[in-house]
């Protein structure tokens, strides 16, 4: 009996840590999924709303003024990182729907590896396809170019009819540094689809920026990109 309790306590410990280590990595796995699902969506107003009441349990703010509402999310390494056997990671997300249409979903991943300049990626989709004052097919890297910085800060806005290999680009975050026990070093770690790094404090973009200058333009993509 004593055998087959130990055996039971071991069994249900196991799960626990299981659940605490790799808990978030399958959530923002299933954040991501989702997020796929909502720039495919006929009706991403609908689809807003099925993605918050599917994800309410990692809802931690949500502030609505008239017809805006813009609600955020939380998914973190919270067993690992309280624990101090890795850096604290967060995976945040944010998404405001007006006057009952999708407005915008960002996702801000951050690996907090030192007191100043930790490693973060900002994600973007603009939902704007039925807007006539702009295109919607923008797709803006910062920073951009090659061998450029910082290598801890960077953002990719785009809209919703940006190509499908931008925006298959722009979901491959690297959610592995969730379960690492280091953290992650940069953006080019963090989403190693769009950035190399080339160099001490230096990343190459991997894909053409809105923002890119006519001289950006005219330059091929760095060698480190060949790969992505």
């Amino acid at each position: 009996m004593r055998v087959l309790t130990v055996i039971a306590l071991f069994v249900v410990l196991a799960g626990f840590v299981s659940i605490g280590v790799f808990g978030p990595l399958w959530q923002a796995r299933a954040i991501m999924t989702d997020f796929k699902g909502l720039d495919e969506s006929a009706d991403p107003g609908s689809a807003f709303k099925a993605f918050r009441q599917k994800h309410n349990g990692k809802l931690i703010d949500e502030q609505c003024e008239g017809n805006t509402c813009e609600s955020q999310f939380l998914v973190s390494n919270w067993f690992l990182s309280r624990l101090h056997l890795a850096p604290r990671m967060e995976f945040r997300v944010w998404m405001m729907i007006d006057r009952g249409n999708a407005d915008f979903f960002g996702v801000e991943y951050t690996s907090f590896t030192s007191k100043e300049n930790s490693p973060v990626v900002h994600v973007q989709e603009d939902f704007c396809r039925g807007r006539t004052d702009i295109s919607c097919n923008h797709f803006a890297v910062n920073p951009h170019g090659r061998n450029v910085g910082p290598a801890w800060n960077g953002i990719v806005e785009f809209g919703q009819l940006a190509t499908k290999e931008q925006k298959e680009a722009v979901r491959k975050l690297n959610l592995s540094c969730l379960v690492s026990l280091h953290g992650c070093s940069d953006i080019a770690v963090l989403l190693p689809t769009i950035w190399k790094r080339t160099g001490p404090n230096a990343v190459s973009s991997c894909f053409r920026s809105s923002a890119d200058s006519l001289a950006e333009i005219s330059q091929p993509l760095a060698n480190a990109c060949g790969a992505k």
